[in-house]
């Protein structure tokens, strides 16, 4: 099964952790903050690597990603995860004619209780700098995701908005996602097989915060406070 239509409580804060305090954080999302259904990414019951994504355009005072929000539902136990980012080259911003990968980052999924949505801050170890106007992807993708009953798991969360831009997903055999070869991702309202089933429309969640890239000045500042404090020490 892809979807589970009911979620009985969104506990956690989908809503709550919208806001963003300190360092002048922007937020990037697509997603409208209501959740229309659970979802992985199999057509029947076989278990695939799951590999969802978002588009942004990075604008001025954000262009700096230090922190990506995922939206999920349920994962197995020990289940092994990534959050990647993407330049977007393709002068269409469609990444499965044009991306190169950019940052990769393992983190470990909520196993999540069946009942609430969780949203899961995955803060990056690096933080990430594109030009301001670059078309960038923020995906998250989960290894081995069950789709057995009734051991089956749904990590990803879809919006009610029923708009697909911009939203993409693929998938492959167990353990076997390329993360450098997204020429199979679609947007999120086609079929990655003939024949197959779609999630959308709709935008999953999977957001981006970034700041602003720090001048090189302010660097220079910093450095010459750092002399002159060392100088009065030594003179003390």
């Amino acid at each position: 099964m892809q979807r589970i239509s009911k979620i009985c409580s969104v506990g956690m804060a989908i809503a709550g952790l919208v806001t963003i305090a300190a360092q002048a954080a922007s937020y990037y999302q697509l997603d409208n903050g209501s959740i229309s259904t659970a979802l992985n990414a199999s057509d029947g019951t076989e278990p695939h690597d799951n590999w969802f994504g978002n588009a942004f355009t990075a604008f001025s005072g954000a262009n700096r990603i230090t922190r990506v929000d995922f939206g999920v539902y349920t994962t197995a136990p020990g289940s092994i995860a990534d959050v990647v980012l993407y330049e977007v080259t393709d002068p269409g911003g469609n990444p499965a004619l044009g991306a190169t990968r950019v940052y990769t980052q393992a983190f470990t999924p909520l196993t999540g209780d069946g009942t609430n949505a969780f949203l899961q801050q995955i803060a990056l170890t690096t933080p990430v700098d594109f030009d301001v106007g670059d078309r960038f992807l923020v995906a998250v993708m989960i290894r081995n995701v069950l789709g057995e009953p009734p051991n089956d798991k749904y990590p990803f969360l879809l919006d009610t908005s029923g708009r697909a831009t911009s939203t993409y997903w693929d998938r492959s055999a167990p353990n076997m996602f390329n993360l450098d070869d997204l020429s199979g991702a679609r947007p999120i309202d086609q079929v990655l097989t003939p024949g197959g089933w779609t999630p959308g429309p709709g935008h999953v969640f999977i957001r981006a915060v970034g700041v602003e890239i720090p001048e090189p000045s302010i660097f220079a500042l910093v450095g010459l406070g750092a002399a002159v404090l060392l100088i009065v020490r030594r003179r003390g």
